[in-house]
């Protein structure tokens, strides 16, 4: 539990938006200067409604009168009360949340607002703490490449887990082996699972986002830099009728989270995966095209500008990619490590390494996992 997270249950509906308010205006940050208003709107409650117009500070306007609206969010009551009941595991890409959502208009307004409303458990917190002494101590922004292991023992890979090592693993083979993986396929065995919620009405299945994919490939400048318009699951829960086919390759199923599917086809000139950090380690196994990796050790945090508002993962508004040293003047001193993972390949990345990820190939698929201890 976070001590300064407001209560995870509220007597009545107005306690509950207001507390929704506090949040986000604890959380709000707006280095780049963005513009614009967000109307918020409470399902069977509009006399809680309220507009969020962003500015250096978040400013909160009741009533709302008429006021120019680039954005609206509706809320069910039941949605809001979940994100403060599970505010420590709170993904905004889940079904419990964005499927419940209505948005319009300026997406990236909806999205920077929601993220303000999230919080790291305390837990969290110290354990990110810990990581970045640990990799302080052990010199890891030093390093200048990354391990690896052809088919190592659970002990060895152990080993480079407890010294905060990310290691890539070669000589691992799903069954049928990654090059019979081909989008054809995935529609073939798969093509009814949704594998996306894009709003609250609509689910896509594997099959429509293959046919997205395809229009991807043959017209690449219609991309749209929305989360819900691209042909990309971004990590979703993978659907369970997957998992015999991909399930972790090592150690037991029980020790990770279940599985999160990167599925679709993106740019090649931009991340698929904004720059972030993880308190678990991961393990990112990569089925279809190549992925570029760009790890930036948990020590570097002061570096990197890492948002005050997480839960899960913390993500940075520093972009490497695209660096604004006006805005961001001590990402110059960032060290970076490049990693290529190939089809066949699963990087073990332990917890608190910052990464922000490429595809480099054009359609792409990876499966992530994410220890539990």
């Amino acid at each position: 539990m976070n001590v300064a997270y407001p209560a995870p249950e509220f007597a009545s509906a107005e306690e509950t938006v207001n507390g929704l308010i506090q949040l986000l205006e604890g959380g709000f940050e707006n280095p780049y200067e963005i513009s614009g208003t967000v109307l918020v709107q409470v399902v069977d409650h509009p006399e809680l409604d309220f507009l969020a117009v962003f500015g250096e500070a978040l400013k909160i306007v009741r009533p709302i009168h008429e006021h120019p609206v680039d954005t609206r969010m509706t809320f069910p009551l039941a949605t809001l009360e979940t994100i403060f009941r599970d505010y420590e595991i709170l993904d905004w890409r889940s079904p419990e949340i964005l499927g419940t959502v209505e948005l319009e208009g300026n997406l990236d307004l909806a999205f920077q607002l929601g993220m303000s409303c999230v919080r790291p458990s305390n837990t969290t917190i110290d354990r990110l703490a810990a990581l970045r002494a640990l990799h302080k101590k052990k010199g890891h922004r030093n390093l200048d490449e990354v391990v690896r292991l052809h088919l190592p023992s659970q002990h060895q890979l152990l080993e480079a887990i407890d010294e905060g090592l990310p290691t890539i693993i070669t000589g691992l083979e799903p069954s049928p082996p990654c090059k019979d993986w081909t989008i054809d396929w995935l529609v073939e065995k798969y093509g009814d699972s949704i594998v996306c919620r894009r709003s609250s009405e609509l689910k896509i299945t594997l099959r429509e986002l293959a046919d997205q994919m395809r229009l991807f490939e043959e017209k690449p400048e219609l991309e749209n830099d929305t989360t819900l318009d691209k042909a990309y699951t971004e990590g979703v829960k993978m659907p369970h009728e997957m998992w015999d086919d991909f399930g972790p390759m090592f150690f037991d199923r029980e020790d990770f989270i279940p599985a999160q599917l990167w599925l679709g086809s993106v740019s090649t000139n931009t991340p698929a995966t904004a720059l972030h950090c993880d308190p678990t380690t991961g393990f990112l196994f990569q089925v279809m095209g190549r992925k570029r990796l760009e790890l930036f050790s948990a020590d570097q945090a002061d570096l990197l500008y890492p948002k005050k508002a997480y839960s899960y993962y913390q993500s940075c508004w520093f972009n490497p990619h695209k660096p604004r040293y006006d805005l961001f003047p001590k990402a110059k001193g960032a060290k970076s490590i490049s990693v290529d993972l190939h089809p066949g390949e699963l990087l073990v990345q332990p917890a608190g390494w910052f990464h922000q990820v490429f595809a480099l190939d054009s359609p792409t698929m990876s499966v992530s996992y994410f220890w539990r201890y």
